[in-house]
């Protein structure tokens, strides 16, 4: 929270003396004070810590106090008096040097101010003018790692992709061990199909948070795009000793057993998945895919019948099972198959 400087002026009054003769010899003489008001200071309170810049408060000028008019008397009836004192600020009566006010002390703009006033536009949903204000703080002390992590949620917000990727950056560059800012980062570069920064990004998140199931799902699926068989099915096998009923990880790894040549450990996959999920169309065409590379050909005849029952329009299930068919020696069928396959492909 800012602690903005409080500016006190001394409003001055002029001492005025006012003399009355009440006789001859008789004299009685009354002076006025001087006093002073003070600008109270005003709390702010900001939520999140936030603060922001108080514009500095100029000056008030001093009040001058009209001039009192002071009745005549004789010369010699009027004894000599000692000067009143000036007090600091005040000025002086006529004919005395005026004494000068201490001049204000303004505090400098901080990264600190200008990291807060980011923080109370970003969660005012001005983003644009956020964005501005954590650049100035980091152009300011390009240490604040937190103004580039603000700066980069602000910028993803406002589809600034690549703003927010140089930021994140950033920031695991100033706190290597930020796992939340690789999460991030991974997520973009996975969204700009940059497949190797996302691996990169991902794999230090595991380091630093092992126990989550939804990065290793994704990391598979990255080290699918670039066939790196053995590490996506370490990925997906951990994904599930994580989180047993990870559907899409189950799925995932069956086809990754499949692509490896691994088709015994396809099978058992695809049989769990299809008897809790007996409409999974996917799964059941890649148990008679496994089937079918294991040579056992009845089965995977009987799991593509199956599935184009439920799915008659199917084109992959009528080629798997034209081929099936001709393995099996059904010639006539595998024919009838392959041209159903022809009439499901140009109708697309």
């Amino acid at each position: 929270m800012k602690n903005p400087s409080l500016n006190e002026v001394l409003f001055p009054v002029k001492s005025v003396c006012s003399v009355i003769t009440f006789s001859a010899f008789v004299l009685i003489i009354t002076c006025c004070g001087c006093g002073k008001e003070e600008e109270a200071e005003k709390a702010v309170e900001f939520k999140e810590l936030i603060s922001a810049t108080a514009e500095s408060q100029a000056p008030k000028a001093a009040v001058e106090a009209p001039p009192v008019e002071v009745k005549q008397v004789e010369p010699a009836a009027i004894p000599e008096q000692p000067a009143p004192p000036v007090l600091p600020g005040q000025q002086g009566q006529p004919g005395q040097p005026a004494q000068q006010t201490q001049p204000e002390v303004v505090k400098p703009i901080t990264a600190q101010d200008l990291y807060n006033k980011g923080v109370e536009c970003f969660n005012q949903g001005r983003l644009e003018d956020a964005v501005e204000a954590f650049n100035r703080a980091t152009d300011m002390d390009s240490s604040m790692v937190d103004a580039y992590k603000k700066k980069a949620i602000a910028c993803s917000k406002l589809g600034m992709m690549n703003e927010a990727i140089i930021s994140f950056k950033k920031v695991v560059e100033l706190n290597p061990n930020d796992a939340e800012s690789y999460f991030r980062l991974g997520t973009f570069y996975a969204k700009r199909r940059l497949t190797d920064d996302a691996i990169w990004a991902f794999e230090r998140y595991v380091s630093l948070n092992p126990n989550n199931a939804r990065i290793y799902y994704n990391l598979g699926c990255l080290y699918g795009e670039r066939k790196l068989a053995d590490k996506a099915i370490g990925a997906y096998q951990q994904a599930l000793k994580i989180n047993p009923n990870y559907a899409d990880a189950s799925y995932n790894l069956g086809v990754a057993y499949n692509e490896k040549g691994m088709f015994d450990e396809a099978v058992e996959i695809f049989k769990k998945i299809i008897t809790s999920n007996p409409e999974n169309h996917d799964a059941r065409y890649n148990l008679a895919f496994a089937y079918s590379q294991k040579a056992r050909y009845n089965e995977a005849a009987a799991e593509c019948e199956k599935l184009l029952e439920l799915n008659p329009g199917n084109a992959s299930a009528h080629l798997l099972l034209g081929d099936t068919y001709s393995k099996l020696g059904k010639t006539k069928e595998a024919q009838e198959e392959y041209e159903t396959y022809k009439k499901l492909i140009f109708i697309k």
